[in-house]
């Protein structure tokens, strides 16, 4: 995207939510385009920026900016490798790309926005600058893991994580989304790489914060839902440090001590669990599976019964069947 630090920057000056006039703008900002031009720009990115009489702005919806000194600063550890990216192709794709040059335990890619995020079995996930935090860290695995069981601890991870700031009745849809009042707030993809002879995972995560613009509402539909509906304001950047930090807590534990601590926690938190499911995936010969959700196995792999008979399943999209 062109334009790039003049964008942000006129998104910083914004961010504040009061009105701003063009002769205050100009005095901060060098526009080789007309100032429309850059905030189309901007409320392309999801953001809401009104025009007011006398040529000014207004952001409707305001908030802060990512800061990777403050978020460093919550960082309970100094080994954790940060970068902060306003506008990027993808977090995950920027962390495989650079893989080759990573030699840390746990790197982390945080961005105001995705152009070209994705969700879990290629699915696009809508994201809004400065509305979601978009975040991937890259983990260097000690020993080899399960690799369903992974996504699983991520999500249990965040929910705990969730639970401590305040929220309540907060679930899992297998293997990793997370529901609030059965609407989609967060969403995970893992994947699992080998580089320098280093087996590597890749964890991205979605979460949505405050997603108010008419034209994003269209294209989620209906079945989503807000950490501010769920009456959680905090700063972005300690939500991002509070984040990693559990993740890198929680990791480690997995690590050392294995899936049983998390299997254990899994039927109070699935959100599906003894009800009558569908579950789509090609891989298997009948790519639509009906039956009751029995929870998972010790391997990650959802139990869905079906004439009596569970049977375990290790990909899919899993539905709710009404």
């Amino acid at each position: 995207m062109n334009n790039v630090n003049t964008l942000i920057k006129l998104i910083s000056i914004l961010s504040d939510g009061n009105v701003h006039c063009y002769y205050e703008i100009k005095n901060y900002l060098i526009f080789s385009k007309n100032i429309n031009y850059y905030i189309n720009l901007a409320n392309k990115l999801g953001l809401f920026i009104i025009k007011k009489p006398s040529n000014c702005y207004q952001l409707l919806n305001p908030f802060t900016l990512l800061n990777k000194n403050i978020i460093l600063s919550y960082l309970k550890l100094e080994t954790i490798k940060l970068i902060v990216i306003p506008i990027i192709n993808s977090t995950n794709k920027y962390l495989v790309n650079k893989l080759s040059n990573i030699y840390d335990k746990c790197y982390v890619c945080v961005s105001e926005y995705q152009t070209n995020s994705i969700g879990r079995n290629g699915k696009k996930w809508i994201n809004s600058f400065g509305n979601s935090l978009c975040l991937s860290i890259c983990w260097l695995l000690n020993k080899p893991l399960l690799f369903n069981t992974i996504s699983i601890v991520i999500s249990i991870i965040l929910v705990n994580l969730l639970k401590k700031l305040g929220i309540k009745n907060i679930g899992i849809k297998w293997p990793n989304d997370l529901y609030l009042k059965n609407k989609k707030l967060a969403g995970i993809l893992v994947e699992s790489i080998i580089s320098n002879n280093n087996l590597y995972i890749i964890i991205g995560i979605g979460i949505n914060l405050n997603m108010s613009n008419n034209s994003l509402l269209y294209k989620l539909g209906g079945n989503w839902i807000n950490l501010i509906d769920a009456g959680i304001i905090i700063n972005r950047n300690i939500l991002t440090a509070k984040i990693i930090n559990s993740i890198y807590y929680g990791l480690l534990f997995f690590e050392r001590n294995g899936f049983n601590y998390f299997f254990s926690l899994w039927k109070k938190l699935d959100i599906f669990f003894n009800y009558p499911v569908l579950l789509c995936n090609n891989f298997y010969s009948n790519s639509f599976i009906y039956g009751i959700n029995r929870g998972i196995n010790q391997y990650g792999a959802i139990l869905i019964e079906t004439n009596n008979v569970v049977h375990a399943y290790y990909s899919g999209s899993l539905y709710l069947k009404i």
